[in-house]
């Protein structure tokens, strides 16, 4: 039977399903064993990530961990599919296709079409194509977004979905992140003989504080900005402190550890000052290892 027909008939036999897009949950990805390798005596796993504003993609491959999965499938990370769903007639449609068909429309890519309803929590889709069925189990989890760095750091890591804006790094080998609010996260992390200012025989908070007296002066001197301490912790060797000015607003947090200078920035207009500092205390605390 043609696939086209097969389609048809495979949407006519569903019993009309009951779903309310208020029933998905964004915080997390549903997964569902649908195939086997035979050669490599492996199950194959999908994994499907929805979101609020109608985007969804989906991932197949060996691995039966949602969390280790959730470390790099993401929006702005890996996926195999991207499209959109919709709740019609009270039944979940989607429309996935590969990023080579999407923007390109060249021979080669594939397009997948499920529908379903949810029982239980669970998924319970059909492929449109073959009426092949799957029951997907939700699985909460939280986001870490892991870029490899430099040899000195090998991974750096935000908790949440991010992705690295254009430019990537800079000579000081800086990476600035973004997430769909638009905060901007930039990281740094250096060895200390990099700076004049770092002393071996230090401690590491007192070599962050001369990091922080040098960089601080600068800014307030060279760049006319106000600087403010905001705290510090002596036990984790960390500053936090502003420096502002007309134009701009950078919240810092400089750290040691060892013979590694950490520097991490942000810049959040509409974001309260504590969460500022709680952000970038959780960013200091993820990477320094």
């Amino acid at each position: 039977m043609p696939a086209r027909i097969l389609a048809l008939v495979c949407v006519f036999v569903m019993q009309t399903p009951v779903l309310q897009a208020q029933n998905l949950h964004f915080d997390g990805i549903y997964s569902a064993r649908t195939g086997h390798v035979s050669d490599q005596s492996a199950d194959v796993h999908t994994y499907l990530r929805f979101y609020p504003d109608g985007a969804v993609i989906l991932q197949s491959v060996t691995s039966d961990d949602a969390r280790s999965v959730a470390g790099w499938f993401g929006r702005y990370r890996k996926y195999a599919q991207k499209g959109t769903y919709t709740v019609q007639d009270g039944q979940l449609v989607m429309h996935l296709s590969n990023e080579k068909a999407i923007t390109t429309g060249q021979a080669g890519g594939t397009s997948t079409y499920l529908h379903g309803k949810l029982v239980d929590g669970r998924l319970e889709l059909t492929d449109t194509t073959d009426c092949s069925e799957f029951s997907y189990a939700f699985h909460a989890v939280q986001d870490t977004t892991v870029v490899k760095y430099n040899r000195y750091q090998p991974e750096l890591r935000l908790a949440g979905e991010w992705f690295i804006r254009e430019g990537v790094r800079d000579a000081k080998q800086q990476v600035t992140f973004t997430n769909a609010d638009s905060t901007v996260i930039a990281i740094c992390v250096m060895p200390g003989e990099a700076l004049d200012v770092f002393v071996r025989e230090r401690t590491d908070f007192e070599n962050a504080l001369a990091y922080y007296n040098w960089d601080s002066r600068t800014l307030r001197d060279e760049a006319r900005m106000t600087v403010r301490k905001l705290s510090e912790n002596r036990e984790k060797a960390y500053i936090c402190w502003q420096a502002k000015n007309g134009q701009q607003n950078m919240y810092f947090l400089f750290g040691t550890r060892g013979n590694l200078l950490f520097n991490c920035m942000i810049k959040a207009p509409d974001m309260p000052e504590q969460e500022k500092i709680d952000l970038l205390e959780k960013v200091y605390e993820m990477n320094h290892l």
